[in-house]
C-alpha cells in the first residue's frame, strides 16, 4: 500500500496541573457539574512553558522512542492553531532546537482539533519525494485563549504537546477520509478578543456526527470491519462525545482510548498524547492498527487507519 506508519511517539504537558477543584475557585462551577458534562477531572496549563518548550520536549521523546538519528528527518509539521509567534512558526524553532538538517522541511500547520490527522496526511505526501523520516507534533498552549468568565468553555481546554515519528512503508495500511463545512460561528478564537468561543450543543452535535460518518465511511471505502482495528483514538474532546461516537461505530467501546479525564482538550495534540501514552502503557507492543478521528473548528473532520508499528 505504500502508506505511513508511526514507529516512536512521545508527549508533554503544561508544568501546573490544575483540578477542578482549582478551577472553582476561578469561575462559578463544580467539579461535579464539570464531570458530568465533559468527564474532565483536571488538566495542565503551561505557566512557564512556551507552545515551543512542549512541541521540543516531545518530539525529542518521540525521535528516543522510535531510535532514529535527527540527520534522517526530512519533514517537521507542527500541528497548531496556538503559536508562541506569528511567524517563525514552531516547527522552525524546533527544528532548530532538535538540531534537524538544514533541508528538513519545517512548517506549521492549523486544522484546529482535526490538525494531527491532517498532519499526517500531509506527512505522507511529501514523504513520498524525499523520503526519510516525519515528525509530526501536535502543540498548544491553550489557557491564555480562555475567558474566564465564560464557564461552560474555560473548564474544558488545556495545554499539552505529543508527537510522532512517522515513516513510509511498502506495508503500512494507511486510509483516510475527512473534509471542512466552512462555519466560523460556532466555533471560533478570533483576532479581536483572543479568545476561544463556542456554542456547546452545536459543536456536540457537529462532533458526534461528522466523528461517527468519517470512521464509518472510511471503513466502508476500505472494507474494514471492527475486527481491524485494535484501537480508536479520538480527540480528546469530550467524554460523553467520545462514548456516543463509541456506540454509533463498535461493538467494543473498550478499544476506544480516553485519558480526556487528565488532560481536558488539547485540541490539536490530543491524538499524539493519546497515542504517546498507549505506548508508554505498552498498548502497542508489536504492531497495532489504529483508527483516529479527529474534529473540530472549521468546522473540520477527518479520520485515519495507520498502524504504529516498533521500529527492530
Amino acid at each position: 500500500m505504500n502508506g505511513i506508519r508511526i514507529i516512536g511517539a512521545g508527549k508533554a504537558a503544561g508544568d501546573k496541573v490544575v483540578t477542578n477543584a482549582d478551577m472553582e475557585k476561578i469561575v462559578d462551577t463544580s467539579d461535579r457539574w464539570i464531570t458530568e458534562k465533559s468527564g474532565i477531572r483536571s488538566r495542565y496549563f503551561a505557566e512557564s512553558l512556551s507552545n515551543g518548550d512542549m512541541a521540543f520536549e516531545a518530539a525529542a521523546a518521540a525521535i528516543r522512542d522510535a531510535g532514529v538519528e535527527t540527520e534522517d528527518i526530512t519533514v517537521c509539521i507542527v500541528c497548531t492553531f496556538t503559536p508562541d509567534d506569528h511567524t517563525p512558526g514552531v516547527a522552525c524553532q524546533t527544528a532548530g532546537r532538535l538540531g534537524l538538517p538544514e533541508t528538513t522541511l519545517s512548517f506549521d500547520l492549523n486544522g484546529a482539533c482535526s490538525g494531527f490527522i491532517y498532519g499526517c496526511v500531509t506527512a505522507m505526501g511529501l514523504l513520498k519525494p524525499f523520503g526519510g523520516y516525519a515528525l509530526i507534533i501536535g502543540s498548544e498552549k491553550i489557557s491564555p485563549l480562555m475567558n474566564m468568565g465564560d464557564r461552560a468553555t474555560c473548564v474544558l481546554f488545556g495545554d499539552g504537546a505529543g508527537a510522532v515519528v512517522a515513516e513510509l512503508s511498502p506495508e503500512a495500511e494507511f486510509a483516510y477520509y475527512g473534509g471542512c463545512i466552512p462555519d466560523n460561528r460556532v466555533l471560533r478564537c478570533d483576532g479581536r478578543t483572543h479568545f476561544i468561543k463556542m456554542e456547546g450543543q452545536e459543536v456536540y452535535r457537529f462532533a458526534v456526527s461528522k466523528a461517527s460518518h468519517s470512521i464509518s465511511e472510511l471503513m466502508r471505502r476500505e472494507e474494514l470491519t471492527d475486527g481491524d482495528v485494535d484501537y480508536y483514538v479520538c480527540h480528546q474532546a469530550n467524554e460523553r462525545k467520545i462514548d456516543n461516537v463509541a456506540r454509533r461505530v463498535s461493538e467494543n467501546g473498550e478499544k476506544f482510548f480516553k485519558n480526556v479525564q487528565s488532560y481536558g482538550n488539547t485540541s490539536a495534540a490530543s491524538i499524539p498524547i493519546a497515542i504517546a501514552e498507549m505506548r508508554k502503557a505498552g498498548m502497542l507492543e508489536g504492531r497495532k492498527k489504529l483508527l483516529c478521528a479527529g474534529f473540530g473548528a472549521g468546522l473540520t473532520y477527518g479520520s485515519m487507519y495507520i498502524e504504529f508499528c516498533e521500529k527492530r
